[in-house]
């Protein structure tokens, strides 16, 4: 029996990508049941775009972060299998086909494919599949260390389970968080590179360097003077001399620019996010089954 899958896309601003998103998702061997697109109240023509599509359009009433789109979507989905696909990410057309099947597991709660990165026009692209990649080889794996969440499987009901997507993340770690929870809860994830999907995102040196620090940050924890000393020393430099020792091993000389702006702009964006007092998010870990201001069409 074929398995009935919803899809959804959490979207700010994907103006640039979205259309061809969603003609791939269309486009699937394993065709989705359901699509969806969480508009976490763009400013551009993401809204226009969706629209064209035959999707369940989430709006939400202020941006709220990827987490709590995540959260809408797995409210709204009306199939125990979702799958998700950050609004920049392509999937090959057997994606959905290939995830689907490793949920005949015991307790399998989640999985994700290999995220391929396909544009490599400046160095911060390529340094950026490099020591930004979103994937664990060419082996499948059970229980990876988590699971990437920029194209994931999931049964919806464990999600739930765990209380759904912590809210206080905004931006990154989500994923990583998800994983952990669904694990010290009995259950399983696994890492299916067979099923292909395409990364559609284009860097300069400041976002990228910036996408290291916020991959590797803490947001349960405030950021203090003290802190930043301690991630400097602790953190910065070793990530700093890591990075630098590799590409100088693999003879990478393009990178090492970037490489060697990589310990100041961890540096800086501690001082910003302390200077601007957002360093560490507030409240109790929001729950799936909370309240969201949403209008669907």
């Amino acid at each position: 029996m074929t398995p009935r899958v919803s899809v959804y896309i959490p979207c700010y601003n994907a103006e640039p990508w979205l259309e061809r998103v969603l003609k791939a998702v269309f486009a699937q061997s394993l065709r989705p049941a359901e699509v969806l697109v969480v508009d976490d109240a763009s400013q551009d023509r993401s809204v226009e775009i969706a629209s064209r599509f035959p999707v369940t359009l989430i709006r939400q009433d202020r941006n709220r972060g990827l987490a709590a789109a995540r959260n809408a979507a797995m409210r709204a989905a009306r199939n125990e299998l979702v799958a998700a696909l950050d609004a920049d990410v392509v999937p090959e057309c057997e994606w959905l086909e290939r995830l689907a099947p490793r949920f005949a597991g015991v307790r399998v709660a989640l999985g994700g494919g290999k995220l391929v990165e396909s544009v490599d026009r400046r160095v911060a692209d390529r340094w950026r599949a490099v020591h930004l990649r979103q994937h664990w080889g060419d082996e499948p794996i059970e229980n990876p260390g988590f699971v990437f969440g920029a194209n994931t499987l999931a049964w919806r009901s464990a999600v739930l389970e765990v209380g759904g997507y912590d809210e206080r993340l905004r931006t990154n770690g989500e994923d990583a968080d998800m994983s952990v929870r669904l694990r010290r809860g009995g259950w399983n994830t696994f890492y299916e590179p067979a099923a292909h999907c395409r990364h559609l995102r284009e860097d300069t040196v400041r976002t990228a360097l910036t996408t290291f620090w916020r991959y590797r940050r803490d947001f349960f924890e405030p950021m203090t003077p003290h802190r930043m000393w301690r991630m400097f020393r602790y953190q910065h430099i070793g990530s700093a001399r890591h990075v630098l020792g590799q590409d100088l091993r693999a003879g990478r000389y393009e990178f090492l620019g970037m490489d060697a702006l990589l310990l100041l702009a961890s540096s800086w964006n501690d001082a910003k996010s302390w200077l601007s007092a957002d360093s560490v998010p507030t409240g109790e870990p929001s729950q799936a089954a909370k309240s969201s201001s949403e209008v669907t069409s």
